[in-house]
């Protein structure tokens, strides 16, 4: 799969076609359960508790792995796949890859029984539902300019707004890292609030708003929006629920990874899901990617690392071929700082010594930094 290029053969007064990039994690999963008050949490912890609940083998590595963590007091412990990453280090005893590949097939298929219970048929319709009578999915897509305006300090350096106008195709590519079609169902553009032609003869089907906050320094005001295009697409790299044997637990594979003989290949998701040959391609014509609710943790650092490549790189011009907005949640009595979520970023793409500070500096030009709590949500994948 890949971008598209769309011509005025498809929509008939293309101007300028952005790719849109947003890599969505466990966080949009939690705040979805959170909203609704579900039984189930998508939470590692709840998933150990669970397992507990129903007596399910304490002799598998990765669940004895999660014990001896909870027990040292590891702040992570319950994290499934940080389990793995230490099974294969002095640290956790150096077990073989075969055996922790066994175990971790045991908590695969536990997992998906308990994902029937954090993501019931009746949780999908209601979110499904709430996003079309509020329209939520499409307003995420036009209004998200609105939350870097009004959040971060660094919004004028932020060249995006100012590359669009009437006529553009804002092209989304959501990649959900969840196993959960939560996300999917959100962001579907159904008949309530998305018509594929929304007028008598204009083909254009969507309104994007550059400036929806009034920010002096943004493209147009809170009145200005674009008679555009858009479209998008959802993928599930790691698994879907509806498929058990499709998650995918594990490690972060190398860039150098020779998948033919690494010993430890069969533990690794980019190895499983293909990454190079799949989605590497994609990364350099994207223009804005979007990161909401990921820890930026290292399980997942072959995708953080592609996103810092696509920033670091320049047009002939000098000009910033790529943007990233960080979507990042705290709670309230304890905010996180642009700084502080920076330097989580920089660490999980290798990149958090000093001796790559002037390359830091350059790509942090092109990071925008939204920090959110539940009592001040987003308009981005806000739920109601």
């Amino acid at each position: 799969m890949g971008y598209r290029r769309f011509t005025t053969a498809e929509y008939s007064r293309l101007r300028n076609q952005h790719n849109i990039m947003v890599l969505v994690g466990n966080g949009f999963d939690i705040q979805v359960t959170r909203r609704y008050e579900s039984r189930f949490s998508p939470r590692y912890p709840a998933f150990y508790h669970y397992l507990l609940s129903r007596d399910f083998d304490s002799s598998n590595l990765v669940v004895r792995q999660m014990a001896t963590a909870k027990e040292e007091g590891r702040e992570n412990w319950s994290d499934v796949e940080a389990a793995i990453g230490r099974l294969i280090t002095i640290e956790g005893g150096w077990h073989s890859a075969d055996a922790v590949y066994e175990a971790i097939l045991a908590i695969q298929a536990a997992f998906s029984e308990y994902l029937e219970l954090v993501a019931p048929p009746d949780l999908l319709a209601r979110v499904g539902k709430d996003s079309a009578q509020g329209s939520l999915a499409v307003k995420s897509m036009a209004d998200f300019i609105g939350d870097v305006a009004s959040r971060s300090p660094t919004f004028g350096s932020f060249a995006f707004p100012g590359d669009t106008d009437h006529y553009d195709l804002f092209n989304y590519l959501f990649v959900n890292f969840n196993y959960t079609p939560l996300l999917d169902d959100y962001v579907f553009r159904d008949a309530q609030q998305f018509r594929p032609q929304a007028h008598k003869y204009a083909d254009r089907n969507f309104q994007f708003r550059p400036n929806p906050t009034n920010h002096p320094d943004g493209s147009g005001n809170h009145e200005t929006s674009w008679s555009s295009y858009v479209r998008s697409e959802v993928i599930h790299p790691h698994g879907e629920q509806p498929i058990p044997r499709s998650l995918l637990f594990g490690i972060d594979a190398p860039d150098n990874l020779a998948p033919g003989i690494d010993p430890h290949r069969q533990l690794m998701k980019p190895y499983w899901a293909m990454n190079r040959i799949e989605y590497g391609h994609l990364f350099c014509d994207t223009r804005l990617f979007i990161i909401f609710g990921c820890s930026l943790g290292e399980s997942d650092g072959w995708w953080w690392r592609r996103v810092y490549e696509a920033l670091n790189r320049q047009t002939e011009d000098g000009t910033p071929q790529s943007e990233l907005i960080i979507y990042w949640w705290s709670p309230v009595a304890n905010p996180a700082a642009r700084d502080e979520i920076l330097e989580t970023f920089f660490a999980g793409v290798g990149r958090g010594s000093d001796e790559h500070e002037h390359e830091r500096v350059s790509v942090g030009d092109r990071i925008q930094v939204v920090p959110y709590t539940d009592e001040r949500p987003p308009a981005f994948l806000a739920t109601p």
